[in-house]
């Protein structure tokens, strides 16, 4: 019989991946994210709309009255604040660590590895999509990516590194060539609660 804690992991990817499909229909929803903040307004950036804050790889924009953003410009975070359908206003922010990263050989034919940060004997879950999106569809956690494309690619406990590894073998096939990948992970912390991470994202190469 599978573990407890298996089946609760098993039930959160499955509740994770559906609830992001559905739209979130209140005006100003509480959100908190982690993310890196970059410069929205950069020439050639191709998740750039123009603004001057951003949430680097997904572009949505960050404001707030209170808190001067450019000082976090390429920091990761942890944002607490509200997502109003097309901007978060930022009303708290503290700067933290990488919590998610793809690494590996992202060459057509080779293995992209996820990657999830936390305290060992979490868990964890990875997600990788062909695109990001923004919503919040369960409590007040950001999802990032696009629900429509988002599988999951990994489910398992933080390991004594503080790491959750999963592998995607890249199919052999050159029209995959410039696809880009965003993945984005959740972590079930010891006391229960949930937290997503930061996305990142790659393109495939010859």
């Amino acid at each position: 019989m599978p573990s407890l804690s298996f089946r609760v992991a098993t039930a959160l990817a499955s509740f994770v991946t559906l609830a992001a499909a559905a739209p979130d229909l209140r005006a100003q929803v509480p959100v908190q994210l982690r993310c890196e903040v970059t410069d929205g307004s950069a020439a050639g950036c191709y998740y750039c709309p123009g603004f001057g804050h951003v949430v680097k790889f997904v572009g949505t924009p960050l404001v707030s009255g209170t808190i001067n953003l450019a000082g976090y410009h390429n920091q990761y975070v942890r944002i607490q604040g509200t997502w109003n359908g097309s901007a978060v206003t930022v009303n708290s922010i503290q700067v933290t660590t990488d919590s998610f990263s793809l690494s590996g050989n992202t060459s057509i034919g080779h293995r992209l590895r996820s990657n999830s940060m936390g305290n060992p004997g979490e868990l964890a879950l990875n997600v990788v999509a062909l695109g990001t999106a923004f919503s919040v569809p369960f409590l007040d956690l950001a999802f990032q990516l696009d629900p429509a494309t988002s599988v999951v690619q990994g489910l398992g406990v933080v390991n004594g590194n503080g790491e959750f590894k999963s592998d995607l073998d890249i199919p052999n096939d050159p029209s995959l060539v410039g696809l880009r990948l965003t993945g984005q992970g959740a972590i079930l912390d010891a006391a229960g609660s949930l937290l997503t991470t930061n996305v990142d994202s790659k393109v495939v190469t010859p």
